[in-house]
């Protein structure tokens, strides 16, 4: 038995209203975030390229654009020396979640992602690949998919 609902009934459909941003956040098209499958590294070197799997096609992220201090020093000490690696990735992580204030990426079943934003442990499950087109996005670098809209 199904019912029509009166006019003036309110829908139980949640919703949310995004916060004011002080700095509009900017969509940026996911389309060319590939995945390398079958990549050989050797002496630091790519040798071999692998397979490149485009999973974010049709998916986009909103990230404030602008890096903090604290975004900068984490990039420093990844490069700086491979044994702050770990520490730094994962300040990395967490200041890049700041940044990152919605998105509708899927993991690898097509299942949705849980939102990033402030929540680094959703971006330190994401591949390396994954994580440095992040970074190139956050950078302001123009990716493949915006040359191609230009």
């Amino acid at each position: 038995m199904t019912s029509k609902k009166n006019a003036t009934e309110e829908t139980t459909e949640p919703t949310t209203t995004p916060p004011n941003w002080k700095i509009p956040p900017t969509k940026v098209a996911s389309d060319d975030c590939a995945i390398y499958v079958g990549r050989v590294i050797e002496d630091g070197e790519i040798t071999q390229e692998g397979t490149p799997y485009y999973v974010h096609e049709g998916e986009w992220v909103d990230l404030i654009p602008c890096r903090s201090l604290a975004e900068v020093m984490a990039l420093s000490d990844i490069g700086a020396s491979a044994q702050s690696g770990s520490g730094a990735l994962r300040e990395l992580c967490q200041v890049l979640s700041e940044r990152i204030v919605a998105w509708n990426w899927t993991d690898m079943a097509t299942e949705p992602l849980p939102q990033p934003h402030n929540t680094p442990a959703v971006l330190e499950r994401l591949t390396d690949d994954e994580l440095m087109w992040l970074l190139s996005a956050a950078q302001g670098k123009e990716t493949t998919a915006a040359r191609k809209n230009a």
